[in-house]
């Protein structure tokens, strides 16, 4: 009688699976076999913020003999609090995930030495998946000379009607959709939906599979009909799959069309019709890849074009129309570094960080055979370092530079540069200190380029866009909470209490811009069946600064979802 590895219930579920009867045959086969000992700690009960990836370490080089595949439902029938009939239910009218699906997004095949970079990244590309809510690779039969190994997954709940309510200072916008977020169990997504706010409203269909046909070529195709226009995208390509693809190519389009409201001291000041043209191809090498990182070299050629309109609402100048078409270079670095952490930006669930150092940088030039209205310099630039110590700290510096500027139309330049400091501090596995700063500033931006700030551009406290200019910046402290509550195993809660201050300020038309700040406090809700991503924010926030200011309330209330608690 073999001893079960004790790795965690997620895990244990993996083996009880897999059966051991495949394991008692690859001992016969070889005496040399042991099933593995090692533990992996379910997300849920960890204690450390920063989770151990080490399994494979000890592993590295030996024969990968089977890959095995264990996709698991989205409720858990062993959970006694999903082992009920509505539950059980919902898993008959669910399709897992095809292990077909699964093993066409494996950097490593059967027969291959194990490579413990290919394993961690393979994991990484699997939790990206929206189809998921956790992946993760694990040994079953370690050998002399050879390694079976299990790929498990878990499933998100990916047929549902979507109805979204958000409620920001300068309107309600509503929805409601029709998804199936992996049809079939192949990963390919579709999305109906109808969505109305103050502006405009929208039917819209999107279909999406970053892994079309189990191959390595991404797709996206987008149409909406509005009733300011019509939005279209189409997106193909062949993206760097890891950090070890040769080669990538793709080809984008995307033609967009809306009423874009400019806002100030919660008033339209003005509004008019954008329409957004852009077209892009490119062909990217690889070419330093090492255990350290990896350096890119891409090259392509775009089209850029933005086309304004008046509308009845019009109360201002527009501004010009634009045009950049260019040919452009963009190198690209990489550091080969993560951790895996929870409770970061999500909610008791494994979240990948890029550790160190990241970097890309674009540049282009157009000139007027090209039949730009002048020669234009185009250049789009990211940088990034994150790093943790004493598995209690991670701090992040984000750098961003986009412009473009033409050599004799002064009234079409325009560049944004800024950076955003993050610092979380762990106390223990739920209490987080957090703080942020973001400063940007501006150079001869059109009025639907300006900088702003209120509501959710930083500022709780104040309406949507409250301040505007060239220049800005929005300080945050946050205390927060990750609690153990799971409403009927659906819904994780977090809460959070938070001060804001910050200010926009640089353009003359729009006077003096006083000191902004505020407190509140909120909860987040992210659903545990659900694809990552969506945490929703409930933030109730008062002014403590320019309370007598117009516009301003006593109290204002937020409601959306975004990326991050």
């Amino acid at each position: 009688m073999f001893k079960t590895p004790r790795i965690g219930l997620f895990c244990i579920l993996a083996f009880l699976s897999a059966g051991v009867s495949a394991e008692a045959e690859s001992v016969i086969d070889d005496p040399s076999c042991r099933s593995f000992s090692g533990q992996r700690v379910n997300v849920a009960e960890a204690k450390n913020t920063r989770l151990d990836t080490q399994l494979f370490d000890e592993l590295q080089g030996k024969k990968i003999r089977t890959i095995q595949f264990n996709s698991l439902s989205v409720f858990n029938k062993d959970d006694p609090d999903e082992n009920n009939s509505l539950y059980l239910f919902l898993n008959k009218l669910h399709i897992n995930t095809r292990p077909s699906v699964v093993r066409a997004q494996l950097l490593f095949e059967e027969g291959e030495a194990l490579n413990v970079k290919k394993i961690q990244e393979s994991e990484r590309i699997l939790r990206k998946r929206p189809y998921l809510t956790n992946a993760y690779i694990i040994p079953l039969t370690v050998c002399a000379e050879q390694v079976d190994i299990m790929v498990v997954t878990q499933d998100s709940w990916a047929l549902e009607p979507q109805i979204s309510l958000s409620k920001e200072s300068e309107g309600t916008k509503s929805g409601f959709a029709i998804a199936d977020g992996n049809i079939f169990g192949t990963g390919n997504s579709l999305t109906i939906g109808y969505e109305q706010n103050a502006q405009r409203n929208l039917i819209s269909y999107d279909f999406s599979n970053p892994h079309i046909f189990n191959s390595q070529i991404a797709t996206k195709i987008y149409y909406a009909d509005t009733s300011d226009g019509r939005d279209t995208i189409v997106d193909v390509s062949r993206p760097f799959h890891s950090l070890e693809t040769p080669w990538a190519a793709g080809f984008y389009t995307q033609d967009v069309t809306l009423e874009a409201p400019i806002r100030h001291m919660d008033e339209q000041i003005n509004e008019f019709r954008h329409q957004t043209m852009h077209n892009r191809v490119y062909f990217g090498l690889a070419t330093d890849v090492s255990s350290t990182h990896t350096q890119r070299w891409l090259a392509g050629i775009s089209n850029e074009e933005d086309n304004f309109f008046e509308t009845d609402d019009t109360l201002q100048p527009i501004p010009g129309e634009r045009k950049a078409v260019y040919p452009w270079i963009e190198y690209q670095y990489l550091e080969n570094r993560y951790g895996v952490f929870k409770n970061v930006n999500q909610i008791q669930r494994p979240e990948d960080i890029a550790l160190g150092q990241n970097l890309s940088f674009r540049l282009g030039y157009g000139g007027t055979q090209f039949d730009n209205p002048d020669d234009v310099v185009r250049y789009i630039g990211k940088y990034t370092y994150i790093v943790d110590f004493d598995s209690e700290h991670i701090f992040e510096t984000t750098l961003n530079l986009d412009g473009r500027h033409y050599s004799k139309l002064d009234g079409l330049n325009s560049a944004v540069a800024g950076i955003n400091l993050t610092y979380n501090y762990f106390q223990d596995e739920k209490r987080r200190w957090y703080m942020g700063l973001n400063y940007d500033i501006g150079q001869d931006l059109a009025q639907y380029e300006e900088l702003t700030v209120g509501d959710i551009s930083g500022l709780r406290g104040y309406p949507t866009d409250y301040q505007r200019g060239d220049e800005r910046y929005v300080f945050t402290v946050e205390r927060r909470y990750f609690t153990d509550i799971h409403i009927f195993n659906l819904m994780r809660v977090g809460a959070v209490v938070f001060f804001d201050m910050g200010k926009a300020w640089g353009v003359e038309q729009y006077g003096y811009s006083p000191l902004l700040s505020n407190v509140g406090f909120g909860l987040r809700l992210s659903s545990s069946k659900v694809r990552i991503g969506n945490v929703v924010h409930v933030d109730i926030a008062t002014p403590t600064t320019a309370r007598n200011e117009p516009g301003v309330g006593k109290y204002q209330l937020t409601v959306g979802a975004q990326s991050r608690f």
